[in-house]
C-alpha cells in the first residue's frame, strides 16, 4: 500500500487581486439578498402592484439604498447615482399611484445603478 502524497499547503495570496474580490463579495453582502426579487418585481413588466406592495417595496428599496450608499462613497465618492441616491432615499412617496409607481422604479434603478458600481 502507497503512503498517499499530500500536497504542501497552499499559501495565502493577500495581493491586491485578491483583496478587491474578498471586498467586492463583502460589500455586495452588505444588502439583503431579497433586494434583487424587489427590483425584479419592480423592473419587469408587467408590475402590477397595488398601493400596499408599493409602499413595502419603496420602503426596502430605500433601506438598501442606506445600506450601500457608506460603501459607495467610499470606493466611488460621490458618483451622480450617488446623488440621486441620497435624494431618492429621502423623498417621501407621491399619494397619487401612477406617480407613486414611477418613484418606485427611479428608486429600483438607482439601487441597481449602486449595486453595478460595486460589482464592477
Amino acid at each position: 500500500m502507497s503512503t498517499p502524497i499530500l500536497a504542501a499547503p497552499r499559501a495565502f495570496d493577500a495581493g491586491t487581486g485578491t483583496m478587491q474580490r474578498v471586498l467586492d463579495s463583502l460589500r455586495l453582502s452588505l444588502v439583503d439578498e431579497n433586494v434583487y426579487e424587489d427590483l425584479e418585481d419592480v423592473l419587469s413588466p408587467p408590475a402590477n402592484l397595488d398601493e400596499t406592495q408599493m409602499a413595502d417595496l419603496t420602503a426596502r428599496l430605500r433601506l438598501a439604498l442606506a445600506d450601500l450608499l457608506p460603501a459607495v462613497r467610499r470606493t466611488h465618492g460621490h458618483q451622480p447615482a450617488f446623488a440621486r441616491a441620497i435624494e431618492l432615499r429621502d423623498a417621501q412617496p407621491p399619494e397619487d399611484s401612477h406617480d407613486a409607481l414611477a418613484h418606485l422604479r427611479h428608486v429600483a434603478l438607482t439601487t441597481l445603478a449602486l449595486l453595478d458600481l460595486l460589482a464592477a
